[in-house]
């Protein structure tokens, strides 16, 4: 069984995701497959949050107890971090050195309102 650390960096999790995938015969599924699979999982993670705040909710829907699509938007937001990963380990990219460089950017950036 593969195991994450407790308290891991980011590249324990790029790591996890690499075995992972080689555990269930997926890294052979190509950078654009991949972004296929990210946009399926972001469509759901929205669907999750569209049902946390019951915003059209079909009229057949029970309304959703909080508890239970806080469950829901977690496992999402795993699910799109799992593919986050994935995607970086295809381009080799250290996602965690990216994440410091980015937000180092983004703290001397100014948005208007």
């Amino acid at each position: 069984m593969i195991e994450l650390p407790s308290h891991a960096a980011m590249t324990d999790y790029q790591r996890y995701i690499e075995q992972l995938e080689i555990l269930h015969g997926w890294q052979d599924v190509d950078l654009i497959h991949n972004c296929f699979l990210l946009g399926e999982e972001m469509g759901e993670l929205f669907k999750a949050i569209r049902r946390t705040e019951k915003l059209y909710l079909q009229a057949s829907e029970s309304t959703p107890e909080k508890e239970g699509v806080k469950k829901e938007v977690a496992e999402e937001l795993v699910d799109v971090f799992n593919y986050l990963l994935a995607l970086a380990n295809r381009l080799d990219i250290d996602l965690e050195e990216a994440f410091r460089e980015k937000n180092a950017h983004n703290q001397k950036r100014t948005w208007l309102a």
